[in-house]
């Protein structure tokens, strides 16, 4: 199928009425993602989908994000799914006050009796002010719920067995937690799994890396067990059941505890509750996340992420007997190639999280994250187990359960697509923030039957672009650009929309000027840039914030506990998970394999944070597992851009990415214009790869440090690769003066936002011109994304973003439409320098061929221009070259000079109580409405704008829209 034509599917209102009344939908709708993948949940025949409405009588249309548990009562009559999302609103002048009455999670009951088996009813929505992945019956009338950060597990009791009667919150059991094991960083407690007489109840501490036994009769904690080796047997600094997701409990009193980061299964004997017995540890080969037991208890079904499998442990002998592998071997007929003849091998990406078996042990459910499909899996009741067949879901499903009668499925999902933003939330606000647009559904749909599930599995194919075959154009445009193109330079920016800068280009792009903050004035170079060479208007980035957007941009693929982990982290700090990414778990560097190599980059403050844990510094996540990076088909852990480029024999050097910065910044001084020529360090990397390969007096994220300065110290290593050749094969640039902050801290002297955009544009625009000026020009091309788009409007989605593609044999003055994403942007990049695929994603995405044009000599030229609103600040001294380290030769744009609309005072009062010192630990609503009014002044906040955009066949143009009746204009 044209990956161009995007359908009206779930977000036209096809899914539930506003008050979350289940509706059928037309079967095959396909709706696009900002991966670049479909979703078509409603292909499933007699699919029913609902929203995760809780039926506010205040907030009537509210929905609930982040769905990822579901279990059914053990007489069947009612299913209970609970939520691990976002679910954070605003309301009050400028989105400034949160409503914590309604900012919490929620356990969501429904019927499933009788005729409401196949349109589940809603009883009731339990509100929870914490969650995470922890759900479980004790009987019919009693219901378990892990609080996540609150540390408790929640029970509620009902009266009866009717599946309309109400429950209620009967008592929270504390698990004594201070803090989980990391920097910083609270508790989290996860999976629930019940003993068979119901006295037991044992729950995963995912920050603590242990489990709890509480006594139900009494709901009392009776012990804890820590999972890790120092404790278990003595061993000092292995790693070892950390970040525990989900248990199982056989009868007899054998606990399983599945540990995502050190890919493994803990076996534990409970017989005696107060006092554990450790057993064994099972090695899987990925991430262990959802498990299930079989029906007799002599099977252990584990969903292995990463490895896309499921592993079958013999619960007797405690080993895995055997692997049903879901992975996909891109050399098998429809591989895709990158003109370098690397298009064989096999490819995770399915991200398997979750397994379900049948009442009668004969049939598995496998949930895959990643591709948004369910795995369904014969079992011949011996030792063979046979792929049968995919059933496609809607966005990131989490968990399936199976009606009693064994005829009906319930599917969730923990995201949707977020549309055009701002839209309207249920209180009558312009919601503007990804994650608040975020929907979970509930898909209840009949078992397939005959030859439903081949039809299906095409379906999945088709969504997922397995089975499409890189066409001969593409594969010989890309076997060109390989011929001619020698280096990339990949130049990472922060959260921008493509109205927010380009909307006013009016060259026919898709755009938007009424949404334009950062037009021509303030970005010259990022409109000259898109207007001489190519305007890419339909760019996505699928990160929603800066924690899964580090990752897009790095793997084109994120981790389930990445994407989990997020959600509640930019919730805000009582939601108590962490920014797992970037080389950070839990606020430790763990790229660093030894305590005494973090504390050197982080000036001491591993030992500092986790010395009086349990277990101490040395066993504070030790080793260098990374629960946010995946493995290749070349290494493990190594699904990175840069590790692809070393793996094709290719060198690398890092600019900014993956580091700690040393020290604050301080007053303006001129060894920050050369602090190479000062020896003063800036950055230590904290990525294993990048250790030896990154420049360590480039700075890493600082708002208080120009982007400009930054380009200066790249420049100045560039310039050492002209005289003296060597340029690597693969740069990555990191630049971020246009997430904008630390206004009067600021060493450049730009004291607001629209400054704070202008030195990202010229820097960028120098960089460009750098490389047109030197004998690297007719090799090397550069390729500039934003890591997210999560702080702007846009009228076409949320999610659409500003990409640059600039170099040799790049079409000159032209608009594509395409639909294009980072990952694409990452194929395009392996294709160029020859590289193994990274993973699933980047093997089947289709290279951005539209942007270039073969049939010319490759010769072009730029010129960066400064915006004249840097004029008076220090970064406006080097763009003209009246510093002693300035670039001589740059000039002002033309034009009037423009200002900005307020000084920095204005500025800090405006965010006195934000912190910058890392990405995104801001109010990110607040500081929209922020920057949007200190921008544009009195002009009225964004008003809503279309639900959907649907583009020609070709990707050339607009050809409809909804508005907010839903009617086409």
């Amino acid at each position: 199928m044209n990956r161009n034509i995007v359908q009206v599917g779930l977000a036209a209102g096809l899914i539930t009425s506003s008050l979350g009344l289940a509706m059928a939908a037309p079967q095959g709708n396909m709706e696009l993602l900002p991966t670049g993948q479909f979703i078509s949940p409603m292909a499933i025949p007699g699919a029913v989908a609902q929203l995760l409405n809780p039926q506010l009588s205040a907030k009537p249309t509210q929905v609930v994000s982040g769905a990822i548990k579901s279990q059914l009562s053990p007489d069947g009559n009612t299913l209970a799914v609970i939520t691990a999302g976002y679910n954070t609103v605003y309301t009050g002048s400028n989105n400034a006050t949160l409503d914590t009455a309604d900012s919490t999670q929620y356990i969501f009951i429904y019927d499933v009796s009788g005729r409401n088996k196949t349109a589940p009813k809603l009883v009731q929505a339990i509100h929870q002010n914490n969650a995470f992945d922890g759900l479980v019956w004790n009987g019919n009338k009693t219901l378990y719920g892990t609080g996540g950060a609150d540390d408790k597990v929640y029970v509620y009791s009902r009266a009866s067995t009717a599946p309309s009667a109400q429950w209620a919150q009967t008592a929270a059991i504390g698990l004594n937690h201070s803090k989980g094991i990391g920097s910083g960083v609270k508790p989290n407690a996860g999976g629930l799994a019940l003993s068979a007489d119901g006295r037991m109840l044992v729950v995963a501490n995912n920050y603590n890396d242990s489990i709890s036994i509480i006594d139900t009769s009494s709901n009392t904690l009776m012990s804890e067990y820590d999972l890790r080796p120092f404790n278990t047997s003595g061993q000092q600094g292995v790693a070892g059941g950390e970040y525990p997701w989900a248990v199982s409990l056989k009868s007899d009193g054998t606990a399983f505890v599945s540990s995502v980061r050190d890919r493994e299964v803990v076996v534990l004997n409970l017989a005696n509750p107060a006092a554990p017995r450790f057993i064994k540890r099972i090695p899987v080969q990925g991430n262990a996340y959802g498990m299930s037991l079989s029906p007799d208890e002599s099977k252990l079904y584990v969903a292995v992420s990463n490895a896309d499998q499921i592993a079958v442990i013999d619960t007797a002998r405690h080993k895995v007997d055997k692997t049903i592998d879901l992975a996909i071997d891109v050399g098998n007929g429809n591989g895709h190639g990158n003109g370098n003849g690397n298009g064989h091998g096999t490819y995770s990406g399915r991200d398997t999280v979750n397994v379900t078996v049948s009442r009668d042990g004969r049939t598995l459910y496998a949930v895959n994250n990643g591709d948004n499909s369910i795995a369904v899996i014969s079992h011949d009741g011996n030792n063979a187990y046979h792929v049968e067949g995919f059933m496609p879901t809607a966005y990131a499903p989490k968990d399936i359960t199976i009606s009693a009668d064994g005829s009906q499925m319930y599917i969730i999902n923990g995201k949707s697509v977020t549309g055009p933003n701002p839209l309207y939330t249920a209180q009558g606000v312009q919601a503007q923030y990804q994650f608040g647009l975020e929907q979970s559904t509930l898909l209840s749909a009949p078992l397939p039957r005959d030859g439903q599930l081949d039809r299906l599995t095409s379906q999945v194919d088709e969504n997922n672009h397995y089975s499409e075959k890189e066409s001969d154009n593409d594969r010989k445009t890309m076997k060109f650009m390989r011929d001619h193109i020698r280096h990339v330079i990949y130049v990472v920016k922060e959260n921008r929309t493509f109205d927010q800068i380009l909307g006013d280009l009016g060259n026919g792009a898709d755009a938007d000027p009424t949404l334009t903050m950062y037009g021509k004035s303030t970005t010259p170079n990022f409109h000259n840039i898109a207007q001489s060479f190519v305007t890419i208007d339909h760019f996505m980035d699928p990160g929603d914030g800066s924690m899964d957007g580090w990752s897009w941009v790095q793997h084109g693929h994120i981790t389930p506990t990445e994407e989990v982990s997020q959600q509640e982290n930019y919730a805000g700090v009582n939601r108590g998970m962490s920014y797992e990414t970037e080389g950070d778990n839990r606020g430790l560097p763990v790229g660093l394999a030894t305590t005494a190599a973090r504390d050197a980059a982080t000036n001491g403050s591993v030992t500092n944070a986790t010395s009086s844990l349990p277990g101490g510094a040395a066993n504070a996540l030790p080793g260098i597992a990374d629960i946010s990076v995946p493995d290749a088909p070349f290494g493990y852990q190594q699904a990175n851009i840069y590790d692809a480029v070393l793996a094709a024999g290719g060198t690398v050097r890092n600019y900014g990415g993956m580091v700690n910065n040393v020290g604050s910044i301080g007053t303006i001084a001129s060894p920050l214009l050369d602090p190479a020529g000062a020896n003063i360090v800036q950055a230590h990397p904290i990525k294993p790869t990048l250790v030896n390969r990154t420049d360590e007096y480039y700075r890493g994220f600082d708002q208080a440090y120009p982007d400009t300065f930054r380009e200066l110290e790249w420049n100045r290593e560039f310039q050492q690769y002209v005289k003296n050749g060597g340029l690597p094969s693969f740069e990555l640039v990191r630049m971020g003066s246009d997430h904008t902050g630390s206004f009067t801290q600021n060493v450049g002297q730009m004291g607001s936002a629209e400054q704070e955009e202008a030195d990202n544009d010229f820097a960028v625009g120098k960089l460009i011109e750098t490389v047109a000026n030197s004998p690297y020009a007719r090799d090397t091309m550069i390729v500039v994304v934003e890591d997210d788009s999560q702080a702007g409007s846009d009228h076409v989605d949320s999610h659409r973003s500003t990409a640059y593609v600039v170099g040799p044999y790049v079409k000159k003055h032209a608009v594509v439409s395409t639909n294009y994403t980072q990952v694409d942007a990452i194929r395009t990049m392996e294709d160029l320098l020859g590289t193994p695929h990274i993973d699933l994603n980047t093997a089947y995405a289709k290279p951005m061929t539209d942007l270039f044009d073969t049939r010319g000599n490759g010769s072009w030229t730029y010129t960066a221009v400064a915006s004249t609103i840097l004029k008076g600040t220090n970064v406006g001294n080097v763009a003209t070259g009246s510093t002693k380290s300035g670039n001589d030769g740059n000039q002002f744009a033309q034009g009037p000079d423009i200002h900005p609309l307020h000084d920095a005072t204005y500025w800090a009062d405006a965010t006195k109580d934000f912190d910058f010192s890392k990405e995104d630990r801001i109010p990110p609503e607040l500081f929209n409405h922020v920057l949007w009014k200190g921008v544009m002044g009195n002009k009225p906040y964004p008003e809503p704008h279309s639900i959907y955009t649907k583009v020609s066949a070709d990707g050339s143009k607009v050809v409809a829209t909804a508005d907010d009746d839903g009617d086409d204009d």
